[in-house]
């Protein structure tokens, strides 16, 4: 749960993820897509939800719970984690076909570390996860159209 919690941190992997899929020339502006509802993401969940919110976190509201890492000293709803995780799971299935298998489940992954490691609640997972969805889904371009359409 540290090592997912650490991929997780700050969007590392997915800002990785779409950085080398920029080397592939048919696959830049998948990657653009995935780095614009990234971004989207983060500054909606950082610099919008969190201060409008100003959630306590559970060892601040409860002191017995135990932190498995370094506490983080931001407010924590919505969690940046699972915001992250789910916008580039739903941007990277949708951009590159065929690799929805690795992300869905490694966002399911990053989203549940942060309430075993004792620094989210599962509100603020499930809200972190629905804030990314939202975002995404915005820089995508909304709903996907079948062929015939």
């Amino acid at each position: 749960m540290l090592l997912a919690s650490a991929l997780g941190a700050g969007g590392f992997l997915w800002w990785v993820t779409a950085l080398i899929t920029m080397v592939f020339p048919n696959k830049r502006a998948a990657a653009w897509r995935m780095l614009l509802a990234g971004f989207l993401t983060w500054g909606v969940s950082e610099y919008a939800l969190k201060p409008a919110f100003d959630t306590p976190r559970p060892f601040e509201v409860d002191p017995t719970i135990i932190v498995i890492d370094a506490k983080p000293t931001t407010e924590a709803f919505p969690s940046g984690h699972a915001a992250m995780a789910v916008a580039y799971a739903l941007a990277g299935a949708r951009m590159i076909p065929g690799s929805a298998w690795i992300w869905y489940p490694l966002a399911v992954i990053v989203s549940v570390s942060r309430v075993y490691l004792g620094v989210h609640w599962p509100s603020d997972v499930i809200g972190g996860a629905l804030v990314g969805l939202a975002c995404a889904w915005f820089a995508l371009g909304g709903r996907r159209l079948s062929p015939q359409n």
